[in-house]
């Protein structure tokens, strides 16, 4: 069964719906030019920070003068209610002032616009939690879209774990009237999935419509693609610069790891002010992979220094890099980054984590024979993939399952203790 269209969201009348559906921030009295929606859903740990980053991204990125042409549609979409309330004041007072301007909108919406998620018309073969969770982003955007079609001439599409790039409010102005001359439905301004989709606001509700009809079928970016061909733009345009960079690895799909970038992106990034900080506990560390001159392996478990990392000229099978703890401790969270932060090169793709036990006896051996969990493009990341870490830890292994020839790049290694 389909959802029903868009009059769900109005069924009050559509002043009393919006009165409704607005927490924080007043209408401005004219139509603006640009629209940024953002729907927030609740992620585990540091992910509640991203929200943040991406407003303060955009701030810093425009003018006064450009502020009074955008507004910013924030939409708290998470069922937990009470953090959306906790989060939606928490997001006014940090930019009252840019509430008080009409610059930044915090709307919600009523449980009951939502179907039974659990419903699978999947093409895709998903999971049924994947299928929930990309439904939902679908009503989510769908609802966004519907709230801000009246609100500026055009509405760009982002999500709450990205940065703005400099500038990207007179970029998208002008491929906007560079273009002005041929027939376009959506405008990219990223390379991945649903970020940065530019689209005229008179087409928010045929998109929304065509959203919830196929909620529970396609994912977003499948099906705005679809649209975009159905209304006779057969290939996507893109502006030659990424102007919002995806920087959150924690993914709103419970369980699963995002560490996706986009290498167009127009600026650089200091990713590592999006690391998690913690000070490992004293260790020896060693290794037999072959490392490049110079580069240490303790250089990926230091804390003191962001910028170090162990670079090996290539990588054998059953190769391993190992922790090993003066004495048992008990470990909470374990995470490894390795690769370049943008361009993935120099990512251990296939690798294992596993961890040895002791006794705390001197001069103990330990062998990590108890598997953890498995790399995700370069990644791990124990809590945010809901791995088991066993207590009484002596030795901590990551073990390559694959030959690699090219160079790899060891970043940085973070374990968090039990208190």
């Amino acid at each position: 069964m389909l959802l029903e269209g868009p009059d769900k969201f109005i069924s009050r009348g559509k002043a009393a719906w919006s009165e409704n559906t607005v927490l924080f921030g007043r209408p401005k009295k004219k139509t603006g030019y640009l629209t940024i929606g953002i729907p927030v859903v609740r992620r585990k740990l540091e992910g509640d920070r991203y929200l943040s980053s991406t407003v303060s991204s955009i701030i810093a990125a425009t003018s006064d003068t450009e502020k009074e042409n955008i507004t910013i549609v924030i939409f708290m979409s998470d069922f937990n209610k009470t953090w959306n309330l906790e989060m939606s004041q928490q997001i006014s007072e940090i930019y009252s002032e840019h509430i008080n301007t009409g610059f930044l909108q915090v709307i919600h919406s009523p449980r009951n616009i939502y179907p039974d998620l659990g419903i699978n018309a999947n093409l895709n073969g998903d999971s049924k939690d994947r299928v929930a969770w990309r439904s939902k982003q679908n009503i989510d955007y769908a609802y966004l879209m519907w709230y801000s079609k009246q609100v500026s001439e055009f509405y760009l599409q982002i999500e709450d774990d990205v940065i703005a790039a400099s500038d990207f409010y007179a970029d998208i102005r002008n491929l906007i009237s560079q273009k002005i001359a041929i027939p376009w439905i959506v405008f990219e301004f990223s390379r991945m999935g649903f970020i940065g989709k530019l689209l005229r606001s008179e087409t928010l509700p045929r998109l929304a419509t065509y959203l919830l009809s196929m909620y529970n079928v396609l994912p977003c970016d499948l099906l705005l693609t679809n649209f975009r061909i159905l209304h006779n733009q057969v290939s996507p345009i893109f502006h030659k610069k990424g102007l919002f960079q995806h920087v959150g690895k924690i993914s709103s799909l419970q369980g699963k790891l995002a560490p996706w970038t986009d290498k167009s992106f127009k600026d650089s990034i200091d990713f590592t002010k999006f690391d998690i900080k913690v000070d490992n506990p004293v260790a020896d560390v060693i290794s037999n992979m072959e490392a490049i001159p110079g580069s240490l392996p303790e250089n990926a478990y230091l804390t003191s220094n962001d910028m170090s990392f162990f670079a090996v000229k290539s990588l054998r099978a059953n190769d391993f890099y190992r922790i090993v703890y003066p004495k048992p401790i008990n470990i909470s969270r374990i995470t490894v980054s390795t690769g370049h932060p943008v361009r993935r090169t120099g990512a251990i793709k296939r690798a294992l984590l596993k961890i040895g036990n002791g006794r705390g006896e001197i001069g103990e051996r330990c062998i990590p024979d108890q598997p953890v969990g498995s790399f995700y493009y370069g990644e791990f990341d124990s809590e945010i993939q809901e791995y088991v870490i066993p207590f009484s830890v002596k030795c901590i292994s990551i073990e390559s399952q694959q030959n690699v020839s090219k160079m790899i790049i060891i970043r940085k290694i973070w374990v968090t203790t039990q208190s």
